[in-house]
């Protein structure tokens, strides 16, 4: 989480950063004091809120790149390989050498620097934080106690003047203008006039609001430059409302350049002229700005659509083009020790051509059909419109002839229809789907367990996917440092109620793996569906070889097995990113949990921190990722 909430900060100040040329070079020297102060105002909101704004693009999969996923029923079921080369394009392996072979222990080590080093500049980061949030406080009570005790000599519509016996300059504190009392007697009017319209125009509550939102990004320059620029801003319109009830401005501007600069001024408030005379001075002796400048304010939502499309997220809903050949999801389960196959039909991927229901004129594969519970003829079939189909699934192999016999040897066809009555007692399902569950394709890659061909919350291989915090079972919106305050087992900072090894860091209960009912893949897909352990991800990384390549517009790796006879056998796993706040890094790298706490090669077991997958263009290793984060889950069974 220390890494999420560092790319959160380095984020948000390259965004004040683009924000503040932007300013700088378009807008700096336009008279549009109001609409410059909006800008200004809406630059630091947008650097906290476009950090974690992501946008999904939905697109259709090209006919180019459709899969036909049909499958021999005779096809044992640990050898279905669910890619085709006609849908990937491959990019060569990263070659990966004797160090890199290596990152099966390495990567816990070099990670566990990397953890330390992050700690440490999250620390410095809040301490800074907590440096400069008490210079605001200090300077709020200075302020405030000066005003307390100050001799109010004259209140009016919205403002009271304060007389103190302190030596500062005139300054405005919300309602209140507070005046040395050396200087008062023989104050300018136009001084007063200034400070009445600062107040007027809400200047020290914008300034305070300002002052708490850039608290956070205390480390960063361009912070301090919008603050400054704002502050201007703030006198140059105060100066314009002065301006218009005195006939000559020159005795006005000649005030600002003698006006004593000796009092003490505080941070939280802008004093009299103590902010860039020559620059007021020359606004007021500028021509006002025309409407076409106003044009100049467009480089506002050109950042926005810029920040956005860089963090956008594609996602692939259907496939596009006049027919294709239907790419139905095939599942496997075990019934009583029997193994069986079932093809649920994807209906966003069903497109309309010579056959409106996908099924194939070949005779060969004469199904047995069912509409609504009632068997029909395939002439019945044939009729249904496309667009009054609910939903469609089929059941092959042993399933379909355990249930109908012999003639159901090409597979059973099952149609429920939009508004449509299920008879009951002709139609037999699988035991399957008594508890709505359906069990999951896998891969035996001559490993210790066999690797499933999708993620958790997926149904096909390329899909994202849900993505989990270890020991969760149900994904969640809140992925921030908060939530290591409420995580289900607790965190470094609160302490951990479960998984433990170490008094300090909470309750010891000395479990280093996953208990079942914290075992998302065991409890969302039943049966004898786990997360692997450490050890399973270190053998699948050190006996396949892993390939960058594409599935579908997906990137991600295909692993091969190296095992002598399973080397025609791979998964697919796709780099679906990880989550703080909302999902990241979707594309580019990948995070697979494991149901194992991390421990290091000389035996220290690091609590906050769960081994995983991780996978970028550049290499595939075993690493490890803090509790709290959210990362994909592939399970396995035995």
């Amino acid at each position: 989480m220390n890494t999420q909430v560092l790319l959160f900060l380095g984020k948000a100040a390259l965004l004040t950063i683009a924000f503040v040329l932007m300013y700088r070079l378009l807008l700096r020297r336009e008279t549009f004091h109001g609409l410059k102060r909006g800008a200004l105002m809406l630059s630091l909101v947008l650097s906290y809120v476009l950090p974690v704004t992501v946008i999904t693009v939905h697109r259709d999969i090209p006919v180019a790149q459709t899969v036909a996923s049909a499958q021999p029923a005779a096809t044992p079921v640990n050898q279905i390989q669910p890619f085709s080369p006609v849908a990937q394009t491959s990019a060569p392996a990263p070659a990966v050498s004797a160090s890199e072979s290596a990152t099966v222990q390495a990567p816990a080590v070099r990670k566990d620097y990397t953890a330390v080093l992050l700690r440490i500049l999250l620390a410095a980061y809040l301490a800074g934080l907590i440096v400069m949030l008490l210079l605001r406080v200090r300077s709020i009570l200075k302020v405030s106690a000066i005003v307390r005790v100050g001799e109010t000599v004259e209140r009016g519509d919205g403002y009271r003047i304060v007389v103190t016996d302190k030596n500062v300059s005139p300054f405005s504190w919300l309602g209140t203008i507070v005046v040395s009392q050396k200087e008062y007697a023989g104050i300018d009017s136009n001084v007063l006039r200034h400070e009445k319209a600062y107040i007027a125009h809400r200047h020290p509550l914008e300034l305070m609001l300002l002052d708490f939102m850039s608290l956070f990004q205390w480390f960063n320059p361009a912070v301090w430059v919008l603050r400054r620029d704002l502050c201007l801003v703030h006198e140059q319109q105060a100066d314009a409302d002065v301006l218009k009830s005195v006939p000559d401005a020159r005795p006005y501007q000649y005030m600002l350049l003698t006006q004593s600069q000796s009092g003490l001024t505080f941070n939280i408030v802008a004093c009299f002229s103590s902010n860039g005379v020559e620059s007021r001075i020359d606004m007021m002796n500028r021509k006002r700005s025309g409407r076409r400048q106003m044009l100049r304010f467009l480089y506002l939502p050109l950042v926005i659509c810029i920040s956005l499309t860089l963090t956008a997220n594609v996602a692939y809903d259907k496939i596009s083009g006049e027919s294709t050949v239907s790419s139905d999801t095939v599942y496997t389960y075990t019934v009583d020790g029997q193994e069986g196959k079932i093809v649920v039909l994807d209906m966003n991927t069903l497109t309309l051509g010579n056959d409106q229901l996908g099924i194939s004129k070949n005779p060969d594969n004469d199904f047995i059909y069912f509409v609504d519970g009632k068997r029909v003829d395939r002439e019945t079939v044939n009729n249904i419109r496309f667009l009054d189909i609910k939903s469609r699934f089929t059941i092959m192999d042993k399933a379909a002839t355990d249930l109908y016999g012999p003639e159901a040897v090409n597979g059973v066809r099952v149609i429920e229809t939009k508004g449509g009555t299920v008879i009951e007692g002709e139609l037999k399902r699988p035991e399957i789907f008594k508890d709505d569950k359906i069990a999951h394709e896998y891969v035996d890659l001559g490993l210790s367990v066999k690797w499933a061909t999708c993620n958790v919350g997926a149904r096909k291989p390329e899909d994202n996917g849900n993505l989990y915090g270890w020991g969760e079972i149900g994904p969640t919106d809140i992925y921030d440092p908060l939530s290591r305050l409420t995580s289900k087992w607790g965190s470094n900072l609160s302490g951990f109620t479960k998984y433990n090894l170490d008094s300090e860091n909470g309750t010891v209960d000395n479990k280093t793996t996953l208990d079942p009912e914290d075992d998302v893949a065991h409890v969302v897909w039943g049966g004898k569906w786990r997360m692997p352990t450490k050890q399973e991800q270190v053998e699948l990384r050190n006996n396949c070889t892993w390939e960058w390549t594409t599935l579908n517009g997906v990137n991600g790796y295909r692993v091969t097995s190296k095992i002598p006879g399973y080397t025609d056998r791979s998964i697919f796993l796709p780099a679906a990113g990880a989550a703080y706040n909302l999902r990241y890094e979707y594309g580019s790298t990948g995070y697979y949990w494991s149901s194992s706490i991390e421990s290091l090669d000389d035996g220290r077991v690091l609590c906050f921190s769960a081994a995983i997958i991780i996978i970028t263009s550049r290499y595939a290793a075993i690493s490890m990722g803090s509790r709290e984060c959210g990362y994909s889950v592939r399970p396995v069974c035995p």
